[in-house]
């Protein structure tokens, strides 16, 4: 058995050999100016409102649990109030897998409270925790300078497209069976431009939340970071290019050793190569240009890319897997 062991690991030795151990992009390619510097008024904006803030809920996606969040939230907004933590799109990755591991990961690192949702889908338990969690996080802390005040205020943040206004609308058809949306949600970054006006969504006790705009880290991250927020659809798409982004989805999923994508692709083996994997699906579903004469490569990344963010098609959805093993 023993002999059987180091055969397998051996031949897993060989396979991850062939692949790329690094990702990089063309000089020339400044993945940096992803990150306005202008969100960082909004950031300012934010913190001038914490007078009437009781609670601060941080919105992040559950794809990229680790990656990704805005590290000045701490110092600018919840280091003196109290923070929840909600990972929403919990439906993209394996629960059974990651939930342990990711609560216990911020438990380590002083977090209160990590919390799972889907907004989309407004699973009513999921709802309930986000209530609930509220209620004890305003009952048994201080107020500050807000004693006198018969209603509580609470403020979301996060960076672009994570579920923040998603979560306002949900809360508030959960508890107040309002269908119509209080703000304006959407499927890319930067719906919400502003801080929005406060939202009412519970009645007893009277619970008002604020939504703001999606702020990004200013802080140049580094190539894998900022690929792996803009495969999440975090970053606006005009920034992108398609096939550098199909590109590092390719090597993430070899470094993982996540050879699913062969399968969910429809083509007949694995590669390193992405101009070969964009060829073959290509062929595999006719994705030809208007003069039909050449394959439309760009079709093939988009798909490529829209599988992975539309569904569960990939055996393990989580980017940050590899913080976990």
């Amino acid at each position: 058995m023993l002999i059987i062991k180091r055969v397998f690991s051996t031949v897993l030795q060989g396979e991850k050999s062939k692949f790329r151990e690094f990702f990089e992009l063309p000089q020339q390619y400044d993945y940096r100016t992803w990150f306005p510097m202008h969100m960082s008024v909004q950031l300012k904006i934010m913190e001038a409102k914490l007078r009437s803030v009781d609670l601060v809920i941080e919105v992040h996606d559950a794809r990229i649990p680790i990656t990704g969040r805005n590290e000045q939230f701490f110092n600018h907004l919840y280091a003196i109030r109290p923070h929840i933590l909600v990972l929403n799109k919990c439906d993209l990755i394996d629960m059974k897998k990651y939930r342990g591991k990711i609560e216990d990961y911020y438990y380590d690192r002083g977090v209160q409270k990590v919390l799972f949702t889907d907004c989309k889908k407004r699973m009513p338990k999921a709802m309930n925790d986000v209530k609930n969690c509220m209620l004890e996080a305003l009952e048994n802390t201080p107020r500050f300078n807000r004693t006198v005040k018969n209603e509580y205020q609470a403020m979301v943040v996060g960076i672009p497209n994570v579920g923040k206004s998603s979560l306002i609308n949900a809360m508030r058809t959960h508890s107040l069976k309002i269908k119509k949306k209080a703000v304006e949600s959407g499927a890319r970054p930067g719906v919400t431009v502003r801080i929005q006006n406060r939202v009412r969504i519970l009645d007893k006790p009277p619970i008002y939340i604020i939504d703001t705009p999606g702020v990004l880290s200013p802080n140049h991250r580094n190539i894998e970071e900022a690929m792996k927020l803009a495969l999440c659809d975090l970053v606006l798409e005009s920034h992108v290019n398609l096939y550098y982004l199909a590109d590092f989805l390719l090597f993430w999923l070899n470094k993982s050793g996540d050879f699913s994508y062969v399968e969910a692709l429809k083509i007949d083996q694995k590669s390193d190569d992405i101009q070969e994997i964009l060829a073959k699906i290509c062929a595999s579903h006719g994705f030809l240009m208007k003069n039909r004469e050449r394959w439309d490569f760009d079709r093939a990344a988009k798909h490529f890319i829209q599988i992975y963010r539309n569904s569960t098609t990939f055996g393990d959805s989580c980017l940050d897997n590899l913080y976990f093993q």
